[in-house]
This record gives structure tokens, C-alpha cells and sequence, in this order.
């Protein structure tokens, strides 16, 4: 299930304490990549994801990752 894109889900958001997250991501505003979508900034898979444990991932029992690589949660 998708998250809703609202301020709730915004402000329980992990996104800008990820690894991934990057000086782009928050020139952009981006955040809430699971409802919004995949960033507009260059992004280092290789780098540690931590979708698992944000709340709104676990809250809407999501079962993929790093939603600013790949894109938002269908």
C-alpha cells in the first residue's frame, strides 16, 4: 500500500537522516520517497538504506527499499 503524501506521513518521515540523503535532497525538499517518488539527485546505492525502520515504512507495512533509487511504494 502507498502512503499517503500528507504532513503526518512527512513529519514521521526518516529521509533526512538517511545515509542516501543527500545536500541535493534537501536543496530540493525532497523527502517522503516511498509516497513521493524517486529523488532528482544523483543517489550512492551503495550507501546504508534505513526505509526498515522508519515509521512510515513500517507503519504501512511496506516490503521494499530505498524509494529514492528505485521509486515510490505502489
Amino acid at each position: 500500500m502507498k502512503p499517503l503524501d500528507n504532513a503526518e506521513n512527512d513529519a514521521k518521515c526518516s529521509c533526512p537522516q538517511c545515509p542516501l540523503f543527500t545536500d541535493c535532497n534537501e536543496k530540493l525538499k525532497e523527502a517522503l520517497f516511498c509516497a513521493r517518488g524517486k529523488s532528482g539527485c544523483s543517489m550512492d546505492a551503495d550507501k546504508r538504506c534505513i526505509c526498515g525502520s522508519c515509521p512510515v515504512h513500517q507503519e504501512n507495512k511496506l516490503n521494499d527499499y530505498k524509494y529514492c533509487i528505485h521509486g515510490a511504494s505502489e
